[in-house]
């Protein structure tokens, strides 16, 4: 991997400013990306991983219609403010900063595997670390969502532990558990939080004055969890996981009969193969042991009404396995998947963007 790193291209620009790199990966895919540098010497760099998205550098994922909803722009932006140098790329199969109808490569995107994912985040760790790149004495992850799967990849080789990780809404659970929860546990989930006077059952009353600050809250809609006879009672919510639980495994069928090279979620749309979604049925390994057997400490934080990654579960998947001490786990009340104010989408809120920095800059104090 290295061979192939040390022949990566970095754009001479402002010094103090962005510099533009090209760094190839394993097999040869060239990732494009750039480095927000401090104004003073770096004393360490922040490697950014996005989660699941056809996402470039920026990840704009936020709905402020602000230049904070570009989320790893303004947090590299912090972390560049406190000395160290952020790296951020375009996920392989996006383009940046070009028109939206070329922003997928669609002769790329069918080829993003769970493998090349967690490869390319590899491939950037030697860059950053190796004296032909940044030459990174420490560096630190900053990993949202499917970001810390990537780099759970990367910790079941025989890379070195990074100084810190940094997770945003990251799972420790294995990708199989995460999904099945998705598909088939949210909505009973979310049904049991708005019970609000704690009787087991929950009215329609209940429905409408707690369901936006639920997991299910992502799908925009109440309608669903609105009952004809005004109550779900606690054998009718027991049913609702019954009957999705069926529904996933027809889901799991289908997606195990698509061919691997296909493109995922459909031709119109490319943004993955098939292959990668095949893995979020069959992929059991928890993510938690490949973290524990690499070491690095752990800092994760998580929103109270995250919609696709939650705490209770990831700290259930860490128990036990996990290093005493390695994971400080950080909640955030009222806090989403981006943590910001909804459920999944960010900007990150401003006072955990400016702690997350400072954690970055506190594992490197050069």
């Amino acid at each position: 991997m290295l061979g192939l790193v040390l022949a990566a291209v970095v754009g001479l620009q402002d010094p103090l400013g962005p510099q533009t790199f090209a760094v190839p990966s394993v097999d040869g895919y060239v990732l494009n990306g750039q480095v927000d540098q401090p104004a003073g010497p770096s004393r360490g760099a922040v490697i950014l991983v996005a989660g699941t998205g056809a996402f470039d550098r920026d990840v704009r994922f936020g709905t402020s219609a602000t230049p904070r909803d570009l989320i790893f722009a303004d947090l590299g932006q912090r972390f560049a403010a406190r000395g160290l140098s952020a790296v951020r790329y375009d996920r392989r199969g996006v383009r940046h900063n070009v028109p939206p109808t070329q922003v997928i490569d669609s002769a790329a995107t069918t080829g993003v595997t769970a493998e090349n994912l967690s490869r390319d985040v590899g491939a950037l760790y030697d860059w950053t670390r190796s004296p032909d790149g940044l030459g990174a004495q420490c560096v630190v992850f900053f990993v949202h969502s499917e970001g810390g799967v990537h780099l759970g990849g990367v910790a079941r080789t025989d890379a070195p532990p990074p100084a810190l990780i940094i997770g945003m809404g990251a799972p420790l659970e294995s990708k199989s558990a995460a999904v099945r929860w998705q598909l088939s546990g949210r909505d009973a989930e979310s049904l049991r939080l708005m019970d609000a006077d704690g009787d087991g059952s929950v009215t329609n009353a209940e429905v409408e004055a707690n369901w936006m600050r639920t997991p299910s809250a992502v799908f925009g809609t109440m309608v669903p969890f609105i009952q004809p006879d005004g109550v779900w009672t606690p054998e009718d919510i027991a049913m609702v996981e019954t009957v999705q639980s069926a529904l996933y495994d027809q889901t799991k069928a289908a997606a195990l009969a698509q061919p691997d090279d296909a493109p995922y979620p459909n031709a119109q749309a490319p943004a993955f193969s098939q292959g990668w979604w095949k893995t979020w049925f069959t992929d059991d390994r928890p993510l938690a042991e490949a973290y524990a057997a690499w070491g690095a400490p752990m800092i994760l934080h998580y929103g109270e009404i995250d919609s696709q990654v939650r705490e209770a579960r990831q700290r259930a998947a860490g128990e036990g396995v996990m290093n005493p001490g390695q994971v400080t786990f950080v909640s955030h009340a009222g806090r989403g998947h981006t943590l910001g104010e909804g459920v999944i989408m960010g900007p990150v809120d401003e006072a955990i963007a400016d702690r997350i920095a400072d954690e970055a800059a506190a594992a490197c104090p050069g």
